[in-house]
């Protein structure tokens, strides 16, 4: 925990944001007379380059990759998107020098870039993931969740598999991601990269819909519990993964741990890791104490989307008045399952016909519907989402066209409702859609005049990068 700097407009605290575009430092200053107190992580050091190979050396649960890959003749690495702070460009090099010693060139390796249902990254934001020694060198596909390039791979405890060929016709399948804290599978990363990453939309339906989820920080199921990320974990053992390289990031996106091996086991230890570096103490007489709670979403804040992560963080803290701090730095509200942008009724009729006409989707929505017996929630979720994919081609001639549009003009009144939004870049239409009762404000000035209406005093508390953040009462 750090104290603010204070000047005469009151105290300032210094945040990251922008992860992977243009990254920079901002400061908020809050309203002369309040107090503001920055709550940091426990945090960690950068891992060093030693580190990193010897994650690769020494695996969890699996032989070494260069020992795997020897008689392999075609493979595939999954990866995510800017969504997520993977850093790849450290990871990457050095995992295509173990397929290399192992025989394997890089010509015989396709990534795959694992955006489940979000936007197709464009080229620079490829060569951005990738980084400069592989951008530009080796073979690429993006997958699409409702493309041609899926196909079905049977059914797995009553939902359907169905994911994409490139992934499915490797004889070498390696899923590289990075376990951050995650609303509905605990923490990310590890079978979360194969599904939803890789998956097709019966199948991403069935993730989000039949199955309950994992609370965020959560390391393992509850007993008898088949959950999101345990259905998941059961579908990469029945298609096979290889090898999972699995990262821990700390407070400014680095990387923080590396562990490589078998998909649970690598998995399990790069969540321990990250838990570590998220640990958040917070004294309960101060959190009692709060008027407002400043949830910065960085290293989260590309997709706009991504910002209910953030206010997850800010509900535990209950009385206090929500702020996120979201750059949405590539501007577009877009999830071809709608997770994070609210019930769009027009979208759901419009998928109607199709999913009447379709024999596959009713199989899957009945035995979806099988799976979430018996919590209504569940049913309710399961058909929602059979009826809600939107492909980004649609998206793109339609609502990727509307105007960025101007913040909500409050400042007539108090910050009130919530969430309290300072942001850029997030689209008014899509926030307004999303978050009716919220308040959009460009400027922070703005925010701070909004605050000083609220009182002449009070105390907010300062998340710097509250999606790796996992607070504790103490």
């Amino acid at each position: 925990m750090s104290r603010a700097r204070h000047d005469s407009a009151g105290p300032a605290i210094e945040i990251r944001t922008g992860a992977w575009f243009g990254e920079q430092i901002r400061r908020l200053d809050f309203p002369s007379g309040w107090r503001a107190e920055r709550l940091d992580p426990a945090d960690a050091p950068a891992l060093d380059d030693a580190g990193l190979e010897r994650a690769f050396a020494e695996p969890l649960g699996t032989p070494p990759l260069r020992e795997l890959t020897r008689g392999r003749r075609r493979a595939v690495v999954a990866i995510d998107d800017l969504t997520r702070p993977t850093p790849t460009p450290r990871i990457l090099p050095a995992l295509f020098r173990e397929l290399r010693a192992g025989g394997l060139d890089a010509d015989a390796v396709r990534i795959l870039v694992g955006t489940a249902a979000h936007r197709p990254p464009s080229p620079a934001e490829i060569a951005t993931k990738l980084g400069p020694e592989l951008a530009g060198r080796v073979e690429v596909s993006v997958h699409d969740f409702m493309g041609p390039d899926v196909r079905p791979a049977g059914w797995v405890q009553g939902g359907p598999v169905v994911l994409n060929r490139h992934f499915l016709d490797a004889d070498l399948r390696v899923v590289v991601g990075a376990a951050v804290p995650h609303n509905e599978t605990g923490f990310g990363g590890g079978a979360k990269m194969v599904v939803p990453g890789v998956a097709g939309r019966r199948t991403i339906a069935h993730f989000h819909g039949a199955l309950p989820p994992r609370t965020v920080g959560q390391l393992e199921a509850e007993p008898g519990r088949r959950d999101r990320r345990a259905w998941s974990e059961a579908v990469v053992r029945h298609v096979g993964v290889d090898a999972a390289v699995c990262a821990a990031v700390n407070a400014r996106a680095e990387l923080a741990g590396l562990f490589v091996g078998d998909v649970v086991e690598a998995h399990r230890a790069s969540a321990r890791r990250a838990a570590e570096i998220g640990r958040t103490p917070v004294p309960r007489a101060l959190a009692e104490a709060a008027d407002v709670i400043v949830v910065n979403a960085y290293p989260l804040d590309t997709d706009p989307i991504q910002m209910a992560k953030s206010l997850t963080v800010a509900r535990k803290f209950p009385g206090a008045l929500a702020v996120c701090v979201n750059a949405a730095s590539d501007g577009v509200f877009y999830h071809g399952m709608g997770m994070g942008s609210g019930l769009h009724v027009p979208r759901l009729l419009s998928n109607l016909p199709r999913w009447l006409a379709s024999p596959a989707d009713w199989w899957a929505w009945l035995r979806g519907l099988a799976a979430a017996a018996p919590i209504p929630l569940l049913a309710a979720r399961v058909s929602y989402f059979q009826l809600n994919a939107l492909a980004w081609s649609r998206f793109a001639a339609r609502d990727a066209a509307l105007p960025l549009g101007d913040g909500d003009d409050v400042r007539a009144g108090e910050a009130t409702g919530e969430p309290v939004v300072w942001s850029p870049h997030f689209p008014a239409w899509g926030f307004r859609r999303r978050y009716p009762r919220g308040q959009l404000y460009r400027e922070w000035p703005s925010v701070r005049e909004a605050l000083a209406r609220r009182g002449p005093s009070g105390l907010a508390l300062v998340l710097p990068c509250a999606p790796l953040q996992l607070p504790e009462l103490v």
